[in-house]
């Protein structure tokens, strides 16, 4: 439980309000100086707030999947790009006209950065695991490594850790840290176990990080 109101997640501040409120209304005279309107309007006011927390949740899953529709579009469009220029300057194209193509001069197929994402797990929510990331190698930096799409996230539910991927199966490609998985009641309990590795804009995919695992809060 949050060590104050203001500390709760929003799924436990509704179960705090609702505990509360089934209290106060069963046993409305053991609490000197509430009165009914008062526990009236909790319960009023905690029916105005649980549906929105739900969009809230909906609206931060859509724009993941709309973030990484986008990013699938941009990787053959850049693709595309690069190919223009290399070929015209491979074949002779004149300085004067490769800086008509309007192409930064900086940009290149220069290998990555990138080393392995090192993901973090916090499971203060019910069933909900808020998954982050961040390059391993520079673990204060949450922007990606160049070069990099995004972070492959692999999912082993329950059971030991996996020793590959084989025994996972893909949850998804997150190209802003944190991801949020959301799991059913009857998870509760279990282990989910985490593989991350980076996607490069050109498809590729690099090596595994460490697996991190959490259990699953009910």
């Amino acid at each position: 439980m949050a060590d104050t109101i203001a500390s709760a997640s929003d799924s436990s501040l509704i179960d705090i309000g609702t505990q509360c409120f089934n209290e106060a209304n069963s046993n409305l005279a053991n609490y000197p100086g509430v009165t009914q309107q008062m526990v009236d309007d909790l319960k009023t006011y905690r029916d105005g707030f649980s549906p929105e927390v739900t969009l809230h949740v909906t609206k931060q899953a859509e724009a993941k999947s709309q973030t990484a529709v986008k990013e699938a579009a941009r990787t053959p469009f850049e693709a595309q790009i690069r190919l223009i220029r290399n070929v015209a300057k491979a074949a002779g194209a004149s300085e004067a006209a490769m800086a008509a193509l309007g192409i930064p001069v900086g940009d290149s197929k220069a290998p990555s950065n990138a080393t392995v994402p090192a993901g973090q797990v916090d499971t203060s929510e019910r069933l909900r695991h808020t998954i982050s990331w961040t390059d391993a190698a520079t673990p204060d930096n949450r922007k990606k490594p160049r070069g990099t799409l995004g972070a492959e996230i692999w999912l082993k539910l329950d059971g030991p850790p996996p020793t590959d991927e084989k025994e996972c199966t893909f949850l998804t490609l997150d190209a802003a840290t944190p991801y949020l998985a959301v799991y059913e009641g009857a998870d509760a309990g279990k282990m989910a176990h985490y593989m991350l590795r980076w996607r490069m804009r050109d498809g590729t995919t690099l090596a595994w990080g460490e697996t991190v695992s959490a259990t699953i809060t009910g």
